[in-house]
């Protein structure tokens, strides 16, 4: 099971890719959880569309009696925002994974040992695998770019992994 946090999940549904999870990953679950729809609402209910394409394609799991604990200790953390806290903890109890961009939330997770990648290793997963071809990644780091108004610094090193060079 892999647990996708809002802005990795929000970045895929603008760009209308989150076909790309089960590409990269053919045998994982993914779902999000009940903060992070919640988080959406809030952005569908400002006028925003991009939110249906995750309601539509991911279930919502929710916190269960034995993520409770894992929740309390880590929601205590000032780097983690409640909305991180309930995926990891879930993560933590059932040896999930979380897919997050975030760097803080990244370093906390990797400190407590709870399985976690980010947006870099699913693109690069997806160039190593060729799943995409070279032009359609290029597109789809342009999209993301654009519509998610971010700057993919690693473009470069996962472009690179079709030319087997490194960069």
């Amino acid at each position: 099971m892999i647990i996708i946090d809002c802005d990795v999940a929000s970045m895929l549904a603008k760009v209308d890719r989150i076909d790309i999870l089960s590409k990269a990953f053919p045998d994982a679950n993914f779902c999000i959880t009940n903060s992070v729809y919640a988080e959406l609402m809030r952005a569908k209910r400002a006028g925003y569309s991009f939110p249906d394409r995750i309601f539509e394609q991911l279930p919502v799991i929710t916190i269960d009696r034995d993520d409770l604990k894992a929740f309390k200790d880590i929601s205590t953390d000032s780097t983690v925002h409640y909305g991180e806290a309930e995926g990891l903890s879930i993560c933590r109890e059932k040896k999930a994974t979380f897919l997050t961009d975030d760097r803080k939330v990244i370093r906390f997770a990797e400190k407590n040992g709870i399985a976690v990648l980010d947006m870099k290793d699913l693109l690069t997963l997806l160039a190593i695998r060729q799943v995409l071809g070279y032009s359609e990644m290029i597109s789809l780091i342009r999209d993301i770019e654009v519509k998610d108004n971010t700057c993919i610094k690693y473009k470069d090193k996962i472009l690179a992994r079709y030319l087997r060079i490194d960069v």
